[in-house]
């Protein structure tokens, strides 16, 4: 879950059974990875208030661009679904969530395999179980402030091909898993007609190969994973920028760039937009 909508989630929380019940947003963008060309994506998620609860489920797709050298790890094409739900208690907001995915695997060209094909056709699958606490600090009517620590546990298959001395090209495929953790903070400057707001946090794992940063702070349903292929932990900070410009009274279109900083595979930046729709 991205803290864009938790901060939206306590600033656009429905007041009654009179207000907006449900929310839908759609949107898509683009993720860079350490230097590669722009990966494109798109999600959609629906959101189901229920007094001091609400359900949530989303969908998304990645294009898992690039043409990897022998041993790296292999992009992956996509997909996955997200079911979730939460609980506001005065000014603290619970969250969990379930993502199940499939990734259909990309082998390098034949340039890269010494023009020898690669026969097999590999798919994987990811998933990443976790849960968020939020707090709505108070900073008047004007600021929306939330401290936030999630923690998430994530499997997900990763793929790499190998050359033989005879023979077609090989992939292998393996199983990686590990627990990141990330804490921060979200602001948000609130006015009639929009919004604008900065996001800053600090992100450790116990295996930066298991990350499935589909599922990682601001970058939720954004980055497709690239890690390496050796099972290590790592750290780094993510920070950036959202905004939200309110188009009438249950439309907004909204807007994020976020990237990472001291991620040991190299930085990503992500950028997105969309549209939210309350009803």
């Amino acid at each position: 879950m991205s803290l864009r909508h938790l901060v939206c989630l306590f600033a656009l929380w429905p007041a009654g059974a009179s207000a907006a019940d449900w929310s839908l947003s759609l949107s898509g963008g683009t993720a860079t990875i350490a230097g590669e060309s722009g990966q494109p994506f798109v999600s959609a998620s629906l959101y189901r208030y229920l007094g001091p609860f609400y359900v949530r489920a989303g969908a998304a797709w990645f294009d898992g661009k690039g043409d990897p050298d022998i041993a790296d790890p292999l992009p992956a094409r996509t997909r996955q679904i997200t079911l979730g739900g939460g609980y506001q208690a005065g000014r603290v907001l619970f969250d969990a969530y379930a993502t199940l995915g499939r990734r259909d695997f990309i082998p390098p060209s034949q340039a890269r395999t010494n023009g020898r094909i690669v026969r097999d056709e590999t798919e994987g699958s990811l998933l990443t179980l976790g849960g968020s606490v939020t707090w709505d600090a108070p900073a008047g009517d004007a600021w929306s402030i939330a401290p936030f620590a999630s923690l998430s546990y994530s499997s997900l298959d990763t793929a790499r091909t190998l050359v033989p001395q005879a023979g077609d090209p090989m992939v292998q495929e393996s199983r990686r898993d590990g627990v990141t953790g990330i804490a921060g903070l979200s602001a948000e400057r609130i006015w009639p007609g929009g919004s604008l707001g900065a996001y800053l946090a600090a992100a450790a794992t116990s295996n930066r190969a298991s990350i499935n940063r589909q599922g990682s702070g601001l970058l939720a349903s954004r980055t497709p994973q690239l890690g390496p292929a050796e099972d290590k932990g790592d750290s780094w900070l993510e920070y950036g920028l959202s905004g939200s410009i309110r188009l009438s009274a249950d439309l907004s279109l909204d807007a994020a760039l976020v990237r990472t900083a001291g991620f040991a595979q190299g930085e990503t930046t992500s950028a997105s937009a969309g549209v939210r729709l309350q009803f």
